[in-house]
């Protein structure tokens, strides 16, 4: 299969947004109580910001001309308190590879792509929030080296 892994473009917004229904609609049926179903999930102000800005990054993988697979990322800081160490790191916003692409090894290419990012910038870390019905990434980001940090946990009334 030939791909191209690049930094995404303006132009990439149309390409992006199947892929980001799909990774929605997961979301969508496994946590129904905060996902709502819609046509539309990717915010194209919210896209141009990612693309423009020195402090994130868009990146793609490309088949024949089709989006396959996407990452947001944006550099981040903690806090500036007392308490609070502070350092940069860089948060994965979203993730997704086209369900007809899934088990090719192109999470592994993206998210490699992410870490080199984080790098290039100097963030001492990669971090992002994964949903606890989603199995399937839970263990794709463990078995790229990736540790439960903290755990949100909530308790729902009836």
């Amino acid at each position: 299969m030939e791909i191209e892994v690049r930094e995404a473009n303006l132009d990439d917004f149309e390409k992006i947004k199947p892929i980001h229904k799909e990774v929605h609609d997961l979301h969508t049926k496994g946590r129904p109580d905060k996902y709502k179903p819609t046509k539309s999930t990717l915010d194209k102000d919210y896209y141009k910001g990612l693309v423009e800005s020195k402090e994130s990054r868009v990146y793609v993988i490309e088949h024949t001309g089709e989006v396959i697979a996407f990452t947001f990322l944006s550099k981040q800081e903690t806090p500036d308190r007392e308490t609070i160490v502070k350092n940069e790191y860089v948060f994965m916003e979203d993730f997704g590879v086209s369900n007809y692409f899934r088990e090719n090894g192109l999470g592994k290419m993206l998210f490699n792509k992410a870490i080199e990012f984080t790098k290039e910038i100097g963030a001492t870390s990669l971090e992002l929030g994964v949903w606890e019905f989603n199995e399937t990434a839970i263990k794709f980001y463990e078995s790229m080296g990736m540790k439960t940090q903290a755990r949100k946990m909530e308790y729902i009334f009836d």
